[in-house]
């Protein structure tokens, strides 16, 4: 019986070394791989910011010359083609307006400042939206921003991409090596696919002829585990 019992212990712990050996092999087993993928478009939607600023000694006149000033900017923008819904003119500061002489410090009054930001769909009214705010003596323009409305369509693009470039890069370091590619273990992100810019040349406060929207990426990055067989 003990002779029995201590082949069958034996057995056992034969069996369970095998497999941890087996479940240690299988781990070895498998390739890491990184894949990329790239979309190009071209920008379709164009935003920049106005600030405009008075100064005074009579918060209620400063707001009234204020909101006289906003309303020539906002009516040139909507003349040009802007919509109106594209448009935003909320945001608005009161500071005190400090001089400071030999050390010695005054306050005048007080700074108004109010910002209008603007979005547009289309470049050329892009472009005749700036030079309309130029023409009316605002030089404070900042923020000049630039998107695709498809921006998630060509994620998702890239993202397929970069799947396939993963794939394609395995199978072909295991075909070097006279093996096979198993099955996927685990994928991972790596970016957040965000849309970067190729080229684009955008104006600062001067007129100029045209804009070169140029083009924009979108670039993926994708980590794949494939088991090998």
């Amino acid at each position: 019986m003990r002779i029995i019992t201590l082949v069958l212990f034996l057995t056992c712990i034969s069996q369970s070394h095998a497999k941890q050996s087996h479940s240690s092999v299988d781990l070895t087993r498998q390739i890491e791989v990184t894949g990329v993928g790239q979309v190009f478009s071209i920008p379709n939607r164009f935003s920049f910011s106005l600030s405009l600023e008075e100064k005074g000694n009579s918060a209620a006149d400063l707001n009234g010359v204020m909101t006289e000033k906003s309303t020539r900017v906002i009516n040139a923008l909507l003349k040009v083609g802007v919509n109106k819904k594209s448009l935003q003119a909320l945001q608005v500061r009161f500071n005190p307006w400090v001089v400071y002489n030999n050390q010695t410090r005054e306050q005048k009054g007080f700074i108004l400042t109010r910002t209008i930001n603007v979005t547009v769909d289309d470049l050329q009214v892009y472009e005749k939206a700036i030079d309309e705010v130029l023409k009316l003596g605002i030089t404070s323009i900042s923020n000049f921003n630039y998107s695709n409305s498809e921006s998630e369509v060509h994620y998702q693009a890239s993202l397929r991409q970069a799947l396939l470039s993963a794939k394609a890069r395995a199978e072909d370091m295991v075909k070097s090596l006279d093996l096979k590619l198993g099955k996927v273990i685990s994928i991972s992100e790596q970016s957040a696919g965000q849309a970067m810019p190729v080229q684009m040349r955008m104006r600062e406060a001067k007129s100029s002829s045209s804009y070169q929207p140029g083009e924009m990426t979108t670039e993926t990055q994708v980590r794949v585990i494939f088991s090998i067989e």
